[in-house]
């Protein structure tokens, strides 16, 4: 019975301490979760925006929303047809933030990757 209880705590405590462990998280706050897909062969195209007026309304030409009080750095639309995939970004002469423009390159990459985080 001693020997069951000692096993029975090992797991326990082992499952405390994976459950515990940080996500290994990136400087633009995301984790990868899951890919949907992976295409390491893209025809990648980029459209600078200048401001978060042309981002707002380049998100609402492509079906999207901002919540209120958050700006959008960039954002990526993908094609299955044609394995094309377009970021929109703040252009980084008004504004450097590579950590937002690799973000949306994973997108590329892996599609939907983070289906938890918003």
């Amino acid at each position: 019975m001693k020997k069951f209880l000692a096993i029975a705590l090992a797991i326990v405590v082992l499952l405390v301490i994976v459950s515990c462990q940080k996500k290994n998280v990136g400087a633009d706050g995301y984790y990868f979760e899951q890919e949907t897909f992976t295409r390491l062969e893209n025809h990648v195209t980029v459209v600078l925006v200048k401001d978060q007026t042309e981002m707002t309304k380049l998100l609402a030409e492509h079906g999207r929303t901002v919540e209120a009080g958050r700006e959008v750095a960039a954002f990526s639309v993908l094609s299955m047809e044609d394995s094309s995939c377009t970021i929109y970004m703040i252009d980084p002469k008004i504004s450097y933030q590579p950590e937002f423009i690799g973000h949306e390159f994973v997108h590329c990459l892996y599609g939907n990757w983070h289906k938890i985080q918003p």
